[in-house]
């Protein structure tokens, strides 16, 4: 009698579980980096200090998520990385992780950590627009309404802390906004590079730069 093979792969709705999980998690966690870098400040940090300590202590862990990721082992053979792909890296690392970073902790000196999250994800909507005028893509209507609720919850709050706080807020909001810009194009142009490199790869390498240009920076 023949045995059925056993399927150890998760079933769909387990695998969209665990990622509606991880992505939770991903959440909550990008979040509190605002609320502790706010606290941060309290004592009298700039953010080119910030970033770099912050990148200090993250560099070895994407050193060594490049090496793990760069192993045959893995079950992929790992892809020889060309000039092209090396420049790719280097512009993903620049847009994606360090000028993003940096822009960001620069405006959180000048706006709360709610508005600051408020316009970091408003990044689905820029990528969206890059789209449009890259890859003549079309807005939806659902999509067109939903970016206007989106903006124009933050125009509600940006309005709300410039009466409280002042004229800083503006600059804040633009460097933030500036950042989610930096981010969204590395998403745009990462899909091709995460294809070929596989995303832990790309990841250790493109942060990898990033850390060393904050930490050179500093």
């Amino acid at each position: 009698m023949a045995v059925a093979p056993v399927n150890n792969q998760p079933t769909a709705p387990k695998s969209i579980a665990i990622g509606v999980a991880l992505a939770t998690v991903g959440a909550v966690a990008f979040s509190g980096k605002a609320i502790i870098v706010k606290l941060a400040y309290r004592h009298g940090v700039d953010a080119v200090t910030l970033i770099m300590l912050r990148m200090l202590f993250a560099l070895p862990f994407f050193l060594a998520m490049a090496w793990w990721a760069s192993r045959s082992s893995t079950g992929r053979t790992p892809v020889r990385l060309t000039r092209k792909d090396w420049l790719g890296v280097a512009w993903l690392g620049v847009t994606g992780y360090y000028l993003a970073s940096f822009l960001d902790f620069a405006g959180l000196q000048y706006i709360t950590a709610s508005l600051e999250r408020l316009i970091l994800y408003l990044n689905p909507t820029l990528v969206l627009l890059l789209g449009v005028v890259f890859a003549g893509r079309h807005v939806g209507r659902a999509q067109a309404l939903g970016m206007a609720i989106s903006y124009g919850g933050v125009l509600l709050v940006f309005g709300h802390e410039v009466t409280l706080q002042g004229a800083d807020v503006a600059l804040g909001a633009v460097l933030v906004f500036l950042s989610a810009v930096s981010y969204a194009l590395y998403l745009f142009y990462s899909g091709e590079m995460v294809q070929r490199l596989g995303s832990l790869r790309l990841v250790g390498l493109a942060t990898t730069v990033a850390c060393l240009l904050c930490i050179a920076q500093f």
